[in-house]
């Protein structure tokens, strides 16, 4: 994997693939299973398409860090663009000696290429004004845009995503979304350790059953801001 120019505060983290072993999710290289629904049956997500993907996470940093590390555990590579390094450390820390790891400061273009076998989750962790569209994703890449809270920006981001991933929003967030009622409550009031998945017809309400390794390494679920 190689990123653009690497500026002051930026760089790459290697770390050690073993620890990759701990995370036991039933997944294949296209997709990965996020968590249990309310029934207790597993919930895949097709992450990794030969139609590129643009997603959007609504949350925090914890639940970001822990797509992305399933993600690396699935075998995907994983390049995050972030504005604050300081807040990928846990993530670094927890796959130190991965070379399918990069972590650059501010908006750098990452060229890698991408397969069915080794797809590529590139993550903008750039602020909730983070713009509609960026650059142009080749089949297996996957666009995970992270906005720690939902600002008029961002619905436009939402709004355009294949894939919409939320943590629990508040009223004002939820009013920026097109939503019914229903769903609306629903989300408004999900635990820490939930997430919805919204869009394609029919909404899921997913608990994350976060493993022991990912909880000592990111806390324990919130939703952070």
């Amino acid at each position: 994997m190689s990123a653009g120019p690497a500026g002051a505060g930026a760089g790459t983290h290697l770390g050690a693939a073993e620890q990759l072993a701990w995370l036991r999710v039933q997944a294949d290289p296209a997709g990965l299973v996020l968590g249990r629904s309310v029934e207790r049956e597993l919930v895949p997500v097709r992450l990794f398409r030969e139609d590129p993907v643009r997603a959007t996470l609504i949350g925090g940093w914890w639940l970001a860090s822990l797509v992305a590390f399933r993600a690396l555990a699935v075998g995907a590579m994983v390049a995050v663009n972030t504005t604050a390094p300081d807040r990928w450390h846990p993530l670094v820390r927890a796959v130190q000696g991965s070379d399918r790891l990069v972590v650059m400061v501010g908006d750098r273009p990452v060229k890698a290429a991408a397969s069915w076998s080794s797809p590529m989750l590139l993550i903008d962790d750039l602020g909730p004004y983070a713009p509609a569209a960026r650059g142009t994703l080749t089949p297996w890449q996957t666009r995970l845009t992270v906005l720690p809270w939902l600002t008029p920006a961002g619905a436009v981001v939402a709004g355009s995503a294949t894939l919409l991933m939320t943590q629990r929003l508040a009223p004002e967030e939820v009013g920026l979304l097109r939503m019914d009622d229903r769903t609306a409550g629903l989300i408004q009031a999900m635990h820490d350790d939930m997430v919805a998945l919204v869009g394609g017809g029919a909404n899921r309400y997913v608990w994350l059953t976060p493993t022991s390794v990912e909880t000592h390494f990111f806390g324990a679920p919130h939703r952070s801001r």
